[in-house]
């Protein structure tokens, strides 16, 4: 009786053996068979929370993926509620993030736990700029001129931005700073709408913005644009001069990206950043996400963004060596 209950053990045994390779493929084949939940680790409005839900509207109208994106907002920390609620969601093809910059950097110089690059890569989506904004009343006509007063009265002359200690605001002050030789006093705000609100309601002498952050006030005389920290000037924004032009070595451009929780099935991975491509050669997203919001197009696919991911670290790193952050 013994012998015959090894040999029935042994059977389930190599039967389990023989199932179990195929159990990925049958996931594959059948994914998605529930919504995925895109975290947004930023409060609802800002560029991370207008691309993810451009991204969902898509996929949806164009039926590229056979269940729902659902945008979830997680703000707070500077990105890190979010980040930490995803990272513990190991393994989840079911669980997505939005990644920028800020969400390297500002770890980084805090020295946090989470940060952007410890989850998984699916892709790249467009690089975004930073315009230096002024009232449109502001004495200060141009950049040279905010400089010039700076010069004269250091840590006097304030730039409001979205986020603390290391988020990309942050550093594109410093890099100004470094460049031009001033001292600017940095007012962080917890989003590109409070800045801009601490900007027209005059609490702030200049801002950074992302064109999509700035746009309305821009257009509707509100605020003016005096200089962009592009490498070149953008087809949005002709008349703004880059601070590379005017003498001044500070070029800061922001990543927008979307990867899974952490060890996210290569299946997940694969499926949603094929979604994702697809997304990306829509006129919806080139015409009405792109040139509308004055972004440049940039697809990276897993591979490759995760590569992109390191060099990114690393430049980061050195930044915020070179601003005395660390």
């Amino acid at each position: 009786m013994k012998r015959h209950y090894n040999f029935a053990v042994l059977f389930l045994v190599a039967l389990a053996l023989v199932l179990v390779p195929n159990v990925a493929p049958l996931q594959a084949a059948s994914y998605p068979e529930k919504p995925i939940n895109y975290i947004v680790p930023w409060a609802a409005g800002g560029g991370s929370d207008v691309m993810a839900r451009t991204i969902a509207e898509i996929i949806r109208k164009h039926n590229l993926l056979p269940q729902p994106v659902v945008v979830v907002n997680r703000p707070g920390g500077s990105g890190a509620i979010g980040m930490n609620e995803v990272f513990q969601k190991k393994g989840d093809p079911y669980t997505i993030i939005g990644v920028v910059s800020g969400q390297i950097s500002t770890p980084l110089a805090i020295k946090a736990p989470v940060d952007g690059s410890m989850f998984a890569p699916i892709a790249n989506m467009a690089m975004d700029e930073f315009l230096l904004v002024v009232k449109t009343d502001s004495p200060f006509k141009t950049a040279e001129d905010l400089i010039e007063a700076a010069k004269a009265k250091p840590d006097v002359v304030t730039v409001g931005g979205s986020g603390t200690t290391g988020s990309e605001d942050h550093m594109c002050t410093g890099l100004v700073m470094k460049a031009a030789n001033v001292k600017l006093k940095y007012v962080p705000f917890n989003s590109g709408g409070e800045v801009m609100g601490a900007l027209l309601g005059g609490h702030i002498d200049s801002a950074w913005a992302n064109p999509n952050e700035c746009l309305s006030q821009i257009r509707g005389g509100l605020a003016r644009a005096i200089a962009i920290a592009a490498p070149e000037r953008i087809q949005l924004f002709p008349d703004v001069p880059t601070f590379k032009e005017m003498g001044y070595d500070a070029v800061y451009r922001q990543f927008r990206a979307v990867s899974g929780a952490p060890q996210m099935p290569d299946y997940a991975v694969k499926t949603i950043a094929e979604a994702l491509k697809k997304v990306s050669e829509t006129e919806d997203w080139q015409k009405g996400y792109i040139e509308k919001n004055g972004l440049t197009s940039l697809y990276l696919g897993p591979e490759e963004y995760a590569k992109f991911l390191k060099d990114v670290k690393e430049e980061y790193r050195q930044i915020l060596v070179e601003l005395g952050v660390l």
